[in-house]
């Protein structure tokens, strides 16, 4: 029975499947971190990863959420330590991962205040920090509240669409003993209330205009976040023969299935008279991909657009990460896998095919295919012809990696940059739920070493080979990240794309110089490391792991990636190699 008020917390953990909990330690919350180690709690208590930043322990739970849909909890330090984690936070909310981030505030009442250090690690509203970009947020005072809070906290996170929350833990609360009465509530008070498929009548009348539509196509970009969608989307596409953009936040389509045109130059596209997007973030630039749209981000050849999910229960007055309105003709707030299930049932019913469908759609599908192929061959030979550089291409490093570890159940955790997550999409069989893990959300540096750390760890003793294709820039944000991976022995493979600078203020730099008609070889000023290049592999070797001396030429990338991969398999630690870049 909890002793102290910290005791039920740990309780409250358990209680929610919570196994892991990560943090950067921190005095706010030494009542909890005391309850977490003390060895009365040793059965029920979960298990530590301490982290060298906030910023790290937040990535670390985001990653180790997209990996396992599982939850870790988070710790942070007071008002400084919020501040730290602040950046993470909106990477986890743009991205919609429901994270449980506990912080610890020193004791509201002034009285109970230690000199000095307790009043500047106070906040009033500390929640305000990230108010803007969490689904919610609260300071309870006192036992009671605290309880609910938590409660309430755990529902809504996993309630659509699926968000950060923050509750802040008095300090002096924590510390007390537990008050009579005072007790969890069931375990099933959190569940999340869940959204319905689409209706009947919905149901019936989209499904007709599918199968009725001459150019269907299907958008689809965050539906992966449930790994349960993914084979009946697949199968729905095929029965009604949709052609496919995928936007790629998570694994939502097969990247090689014919139907998917990601990233093609199908220009017959642009004559779709039906779109269908489902759980499509930003509308306009998924559209935009294939149609010619007004300046209200309509299609200009009139096409009828559909959206299923629930981006637009979730808004932030501060962030804008809703992205441009567009007037769509139906919009319907539904879950992604019962609507994908109540269309499924329609197309397979007996009747629903008709001669005139059926030969539409079989003619449409070989010319979807071709198209598929085509792009697919010439992504192909453009990797190989890069592979003739002097220096490592992109492209060529992806392909090769890929190459070296084609036979092992790999799961992608990060691709550092819009351009090797480019070719990791056009190159890589990206086929199986949850092995690409998407990007970062929010586009903020210092995601990527910590969420491949949580999906690591998540993936940690079932064989899976966890890789991280790792930015240099990136990586320089949160490098005691290897800290953490080094201590826990986190089984990673990352591979260092080191291109020596900021690849992409580098590329708005000699645009701004380009269309000013300067000198835009001057680019690399202050967005380089050329001057003062680093040594990752001394780096990573500092932190004890293990580290390949560094590859500078491509026929040396699948070697060095193949001793890695055994290196991992045979000694269950991490790897790092270094590649050096174009």
């Amino acid at each position: 029975m909890s002793k102290y008020f910290s005791d039920l917390i740990v309780e409250f953990l358990h209680q929610q499947g919570i196994d892991h909990v990560t943090f950067n330690p921190g005095a706010s919350f030494r009542g909890v971190h005391d309850s977490l180690v003390h060895e009365d709690n040793a059965e029920i208590a979960p298990e530590i990863v301490m982290a060298c930043h906030e910023e790290i322990a937040v990535a670390i739970a985001h990653g180790y959420h997209k990996a396992s849909n599982r939850h870790m909890g988070v710790f942070v330090h007071a008002n400084v330590g919020l501040l730290h984690a602040s950046m993470a936070v909106f990477n986890a909310w743009c991205d919609r991962v429901p994270l449980f981030v506990l912080g610890g505030n020193g004791p509201v009442d002034a009285g109970k205040r230690r000199p000095w250090i307790d009043w500047i690690h106070t906040s009033q509203n500390i929640e305000s920090v990230v108010k803007d970009y969490v689904k919610w947020c609260d300071q309870p005072i006192g036992q009671r509240a605290t309880v609910e809070s938590l409660y309430r906290a755990f529902k809504l996170m996993n309630t659509p669409m699926k968000a950060p929350v923050f509750v802040a833990l008095d300090f002096d609360v924590q510390e007390q003993p537990v008050e009579d009465g005072v007790r969890l509530l069931p375990a099933s008070a959190t569940a999340a209330t869940e959204l319905p498929p689409l209706d009947a009548l919905t149901a019936d009348g989209l499904a007709a205009r599918l199968r009725d539509a001459r150019l269907p196509v299907l958008i689809t970009d965050f539906s992966g976040q449930d790994p349960r969608t993914v084979a009946p989307l697949t199968a729905l596409a095929e029965t009604l023969g949709l052609a496919v953009i995928d936007r790629g936040n998570r694994m939502n389509f097969p990247g090689n299935h014919e139907l998917n045109l990601s990233g093609a130059d199908a220009g017959f596209l642009k004559d779709a008279d039906l779109v269908l997007a489902l759980e499509v973030q930003d509308l306009v630039g998924a559209l935009g991909s294939f149609l010619d749209l007004d300046d209200q981000g309509r299609p200009v050849g009139g096409a009828h657009v559909v959206t299923i999910g629930a981006n637009d229960l979730l808004t932030s007055k501060w962030a804008a990460d809703y992205q441009q309105f567009v007037p769509v003709d139906q919009a319907v707030a539904a879950d992604a896998l019962g609507s994908i299930t109540a269309l499924r049932e329609r197309a397979d019913a007996p009747g629903f095919a008709t001669p005139a469908f059926t030969a539409r759609r079989d003619e449409r599908v070989k010319q979807i295919a071709a198209a598929h192929t085509r792009a697919r061959l010439a992504w192909a030979e453009q990797a190989e012809e890069a592979k003739g550089n002097e220096v490592v291409n992109v492209a060529a490093a992806v392909d090769e990696i890929h190459r070296a570890v084609r036979d092992e159940t790999w799961i992608l955790a990060n691709t550092g940059s819009l351009t090797i997550d480019g070719w990791v999409k056009k190159l890589w069989p990206l086929e199986r739920p949850q092995s690409y893990l998407g990007l970062n959300g929010g586009g903020g540096l210092g995601y990527g070493l910590g969420a491949s750390v949580g999906a690591a760890l998540a993936h940690k003793g079932d064989g899976s080979i966890v890789i991280d294709l790792q930015s240099d820039g990136d990586f320089l944000y949160t490098p005691s990240a290897l800290w953490t991976l080094s201590a826990y022995d986190v089984p990673l493979l990352t591979v260092v794309m080191n291109n020596r600078l900021y690849l992409n203020s580098t590329q708005h730099a000699q645009r701004v110089a380009g269309n000013r008609d300067r000198d835009i070889d001057r680019a690399h000023i202050a967005t380089s490391f050329y001057d003062n290049p680093v040594d990752f592999v001394t780096l990573a070797r500092s932190y004890n792991i293990h580290a390949l001396p560094r590859v500078e030429a491509v026929e040396d990338i699948a070697p060095a990636v193949r001793e890695a991969v055994a290196y991992i398999k045979a000694h269950g630690k991490p790897a790092l190699v270094e590649i050096l870049m174009e």
